[in-house]
């Protein structure tokens, strides 16, 4: 059975004075993976090294990891190998780190790496992995909020949107909320200008 995160979670270590931030997000694709990590990389602008691994698929079927600037294989491989043991998917790790002045090691690098990402896995609130069904919704600026909404209670996710004159939203909903979501849709294309597209591909969280 795989995981994932039911919110966003963080854990700090100190490690011979270097600081060492493991932030988890849940990122059903890697375009939200990456997404996620451009909002992490500007927050954290002023750190030593932002290093991280996702993993996206029931099956674990996508990975990857970047050692960003650390010694190779010392940060993302750690990282990512932290995420597999917990058999976690449609899950991005981000570790900062602040350098404190003193080396780490090869060694010292890959357990710092690891640890910080293991004690947020440990703060964090799991949930089952299950599959998505991925819609794209064109929609006007007055019910948006109210189509968040109603994602938020049937445990969908919001992405990517683009705004125009319209509103275009991609979101993703579990398959066995589709149906209820989809009935939802309906109801407000009579009312106002809203139209979605179902995407067959699917992913999973």
């Amino acid at each position: 059975m795989m995981f994932t995160l039911k919110n966003s979670v963080q854990a700090e270590l100190k490690i011979l004075r270097s600081r060492f931030i493991a932030s988890l997000y849940s990122a059903p694709n890697p375009e939200t993976a990456r997404q996620y990590l451009n909002e992490h990389n500007q927050r954290f602008a002023d750190a030593t090294h932002n290093c991280y691994a996702y993993v996206c698929g029931l099956k674990q079927e996508i990975t990857y990891y970047s050692d960003a600037g650390e010694p190779g294989g010392t940060a993302g491989k750690p990282i990512l190998n932290a995420l597999l043991r917990h058999d976690l998917t449609n899950v991005l790790a981000v570790v900062t780190r602040y350098y404190g002045g003193v080396k780490l090691g090869v060694k010292g690098l890959i357990e710092a790496y690891g640890e910080a990402v293991e004690s947020a896995v440990m703060q964090a609130e799991l949930v089952e992995a299950k599959e998505l069904v991925n819609i794209i919704i064109n929609c006007d600026y007055p019910i948006l909020e109210i189509i968040k909404h109603r994602l938020t209670e049937l445990k969908g996710e919001c992405g990517e949107a683009i705004y125009t004159e319209r509103v275009s939203l991609k979101a993703a909903i579990p398959r066995e909320a589709k149906a209820d979501f989809l009935e939802f849709l309906y109801g407000y294309q009579t009312q106002s200008r809203l139209d979605y597209l179902v995407e067959e591909k699917r992913n999973e969280t």
